[in-house]
């Protein structure tokens, strides 16, 4: 089986799909800054002043819960939106422009939200940003795996995690320093910031080309050709480049049953598919993301132990080495370890953070919270956030991605609503008042997601997507996806084009 060694993979990756990847890792710079840079500048003094209300009896400026609520809620929905939007403009019009389209959406967000003097227009320009937020984490994953070698394809998919998590350690330094400005410059700054990613993808766009697989699909053979070839540089023949796409073809004809449509999910191994991605999107989202990026900052603040600014830059900076290891051994090792190995320490860190915010909180508990609160992230993008990308980007049928897709990120931002919507009744002493315990309720939710993972989570590692297929035909065991051996022998897109050639060879002989 395939590896991140695999020295056929690195023979494809050429320095244009570097480049590309690149490219595209920057757009998701954005899509890290929406969730550090409001969720840390509203525990900004100036901002709380601005966009919050007045407490007479503390004398303090800050939100009312139900605005709170609002502010990080409501936008997602246009998460939603704007996956509904990615899928049509993707599908007839392809990933690329798509992929461009989506960056001119956060241009106009991004000017809302800094532009903005009452709340309503914070709150209009935190909608829009969020409607690029999903159209990003529809299109971007599934792109990468699209254009990927099926060797390196886990660790590319990654590398959107961590640009999403280096995204927010850059804006996490930057608002350490922009909180100490006076008056609005303290949040508009980090505002501001964020208009550099969407451009520099507009200037470089030219980097970044159409998916050779949707070309395929829509029957666009020449095209496909160009691409791959500009992908794979000249370290891929022409007749390997021919060989290649011909196998893509042939893989997508196989199934000539399944034609795309919605009604094609109840068919054959594609119940099972969806059923595992609307899993892993729910994992995804159940398992404390939206207590720690949404909210984390108000709460360390509401602690008065560390400064929130503080907190978001360590946090950021142990959650990126996540990523880092997971990229460096997640086609070698396997999903299915990092899974359950990395789920079962995020997991133990909810339940710990929970049980130190039983009964009397002294000083030493709440420093526990914090720093249990700092490794959070590190786990959740080995497991429950990074694994489930990967998942989500490489279990649908090849005439079903974009719909499979939709499915799965519309699930996921219910439950991220769902989630993001109660927190702060969960949290605030007017309500339920449960603080770090909310750690029970998710932490729980982690304990059934490993159950889950143990018995239906498949292993992917070094599968081409055409492999893929033929796995989830035979219905092969979600435990013995690691052993199973395929009549494709490796699954490397290079081995795919070398059967096609022997194909093509013994067709001509007869």
């Amino acid at each position: 089986m395939a590896n991140w060694k695999d020295l056929q993979a690195f023979k494809q990756a050429s320095l244009n799909m570097v480049l590309a990847i690149f490219v595209m890792s920057v757009s998701v710079f954005s899509y890290g800054f929406d969730n550090s840079v409001f969720s840390t500048i509203q525990a900004m003094d100036a901002y709380e002043k601005r966009f919050g209300t007045y407490n007479p009896e503390t004398k303090t400026w800050g939100f009312t819960t139900q605005h709170l609520s609002f502010l990080n809620s409501l936008g997602l929905p246009a998460k939603c939106v704007g996956a509904v939007i990615g899928l049509l403009v993707a599908e007839k019009f392809g990933r690329r422009i798509s992929y461009l389209v989506m960056q001119f959406v956060v241009l106009v967000g991004i000017a809302v939200s800094y532009s903005a003097t009452a709340y309503g227009g914070a709150l209009a320009g935190r909608i829009l940003v969020q409607c690029f937020v999903g159209w990003d984490n529809f299109l971007v994953p599934m792109f990468l795996a699209e254009i990927s070698p099926a060797a390196l394809r886990g660790a590319i998919v990654v590398i959107y995690v961590f640009a999403h998590i280096f995204g927010s350690l850059i804006c996490s330094f930057i608002t350490l320093v922009t909180a100490k400005y006076d008056g609005d410059a303290s949040w508009q700054t980090p505002l501001a910031s964020m208009f550099a990613f969407p451009a520099f993808v507009l200037l470089f766009s030219w980097f970044v080309p159409e998916s050779p697989r949707w070309l395929v699909r829509k029957g666009q053979y020449e095209k496909a050709l160009k691409h791959l070839r500009w992908l794979r540089g000249s370290r891929l023949s022409e007749e390997e480049s021919q060989a290649e796409v011909h196998a893509l073809q042939e893989s997508i004809d196989r199934d000539r049953e399944i034609k795309g449509k919605w009604g094609d999910f109840l068919k054959g191994p594609n119940r099972r598919r969806l059923r595992i991605a609307i899993a892993v999107a729910i994992f995804n989202q159940v398992t404390g993301q939206s207590f720690m990026s949404q909210y984390g900052a108000i709460f360390i603040k509401s602690l008065d132990t560390l400064s929130p600014f503080t907190f978001q830059s360590i946090s950021s900076g142990i959650t990126c080495l996540g990523p880092i290891i997971t990229f460096t051994f997640v086609d070698m090792i396997g999903r299915r370890p990092f899974y359950l190995v990395s789920g079962t320490a995020c997991t133990t860190v909810l339940l710990i953070c929970g049980g130190l915010g039983t009964g009397d909180v002294s000083v030493s508990d709440k420093t526990g919270i914090v720093a249990t609160c700092t490794l959070f992230g590190f786990f959740y993008v080995m497991s429950f956030g990074g694994i489930g990308a990967v998942t989500a980007a490489e279990v649908p049928h090849l005439r079903l991605r974009d719909k499979n897709a939709l499915v799965v990120y519309c699930t996921q931002f219910v439950f991220d609503f769902v989630v993001t919507l109660t927190l702060p009744y969960l949290l605030n002493a007017d309500y339920a008042n449960l603080q770090s315990k909310v750690g029970f309720i998710y932490g729980s939710c982690g304990i059934i997601g490993l159950t889950w993972a143990y018995f239906c989570l498949p292993d992917m590692a070094g599968r081409s997507l055409e492999e893929l297929e033929q796995m989830w035909t035979e219905r092969v065991p979600a435990r013995e996806f690691r052993k199973w051996k395929s009549t494709m022998e490796t699954g490397a897109d290079d081995d795919m084009a070398k059967m096609a050639i022997s194909s093509k060879q013994d067709s001509d002989n007869c």
